[in-house]
């Protein structure tokens, strides 16, 4: 999903919000604002755009809800959560393991759509049932409607929907391959998503552009979606018992932290023919990572001054894992912080580096000679 702003920490679970979450926000409160309160209720402007805020934020929250639902299940399946993630389309779980067996993966797929519905559902009733004060009504019944649209749409059986990992644990069951469930509820939802755009497109040139846009870019996002997440899935897979000391590559040199950019670039980069080198020294302290992008950080004519330690990563905000740690684990935690390097440390120790391209070339090696059912590129 890549990064995104840490706003909160609910039970145990880090809140981020993407920085594509605030298009949409304003994309709804105008909406909200400027056409569905008005064209339903008789008020003044600012309580229409009052009102749209407050229903905008009360819905991500009910996205937020959808989502630690399936966090808290997988929690107390035994499979930690790292973080939940906000972003333009609704929110995205960041577990740290697919689920070991087709029932916890039904079980953890239908808790969100479950909880959508019963929200959606309660409010409706509440905002039927009290009219007054109508603004309050208002709220909830938009609420409702919504968050069952939000269940019902989850359910569809598309990969990676709700529905389409309930699919791909009945097929799991039934075929007892997990590949090959992966794979065929991949291939649901890629043809779903190729339906969405299909019927945006017949939307927008006949009776509806901007909804038809809006169809046809959901249906967009599906396969997009399908097809990486099926890449990743068989990666992940392939790489739970590789160890990431396999996949590790060691420093081809150190660099100081006081050199210039000037002399990291042509004496160190250029002659060691690197992309990214530790910088410390290997019989003393490890004090971060420096690549040749980072150097791009500072003006061309100021790296005869600027010195190595004021653009480097630091230690403590490198992505990182364990010896004992595995490939998948490393490629996991590069899509979660949209890094595309990761520092293998033992005890304040660096032992070497994993590079993503090394960690897909990897896979292709462990890849079997048929081809994988259209699994896309995880570059």
């Amino acid at each position: 999903m890549g990064r995104g702003i840490r706003v909160a920490r609910l039970f145990g679970i880090d809140i981020a919000i993407h920085p594509s979450w605030f298009i949409i926000l304003v994309l709804l409160v105008w909406s909200l604002g400027a056409n569905v309160f008005p064209n339903a209720y008789d008020w003044s402007q600012a309580t229409y755009w009052t009102v749209a805020v407050v229903a905008a934020l009360l819905l991500f929250a009910s996205v937020l809800a959808h989502e630690l639902a399936h966090s808290l299940i997988a929690r107390r399946q035994g499979i930690p959560v790292r973080s939940i993630t906000l972003f333009l389309l609704g929110g995205v779980a960041s577990i740290e393991r697919e689920p070991a067996t087709p029932g916890q993966e039904a079980i953890m797929a239908s808790a969100g759509p479950l909880t959508s519905l019963i929200i959606g559902g309660g409010a409706l009733a509440i905002g039927w049932a009290f009219q007054e004060p109508q603004t309050v009504s208002a709220i909830l019944i938009y609420l409702g409607g919504v968050n069952i649209l939000l269940g019902l749409f989850n359910l569809l059986p598309g990969f990676p929907l709700d529905g389409g990992r309930v699919l791909r644990a009945i097929i799991w069951r039934r075929t007892g391959s997990f590949d090959r469930a992966t794979r065929a509820a991949a291939r649901t939802g890629t043809a779903l998503g190729y339906l969405l755009i299909l019927a945006g497109v017949l939307l927008a040139i006949t009776v509806a552009l901007v909804s038809g846009l809006w169809i046809g870019f959901i249906g967009w996002v599906l396969v997009q979606a399908s097809q990486t997440t099926l890449a990743f899935t068989i990666a992940e897979q392939r790489l739970l018992h590789v160890p990431v000391t396999r996949v590790m590559t060691a420093p081809r040199g150190w660099i100081p932290s006081v050199v210039t950019l000037e002399a990291a670039a042509h004496d160190y980069f250029l002659g060691l023919d690197a992309r990214c080198l530790p910088v410390g020294h290997p019989d003393a302290e490890f004090e971060g990572i420096v690549c040749l992008t980072d150097l791009q950080q500072s003006e061309r004519s100021r790296w005869g001054y600027d010195r190595v330690h004021e653009v480097m990563v630091p230690r403590e905000k490198l992505a990182q894992v364990g010896p004992h740690a595995s490939a998948a684990d490393a490629l996991r935690l590069m899509n979660e912080r949209d890094v595309n390097q990761v520092a293998v440390i033992d005890e304040e120790r660096l032992l070497g580096l994993v590079d993503r391209a090394r960690v897909l070339q990897f896979v292709q090696i462990l890849s079997p000679t048929r081809q994988d059912g259209g699994a896309r590129s995880l570059n």
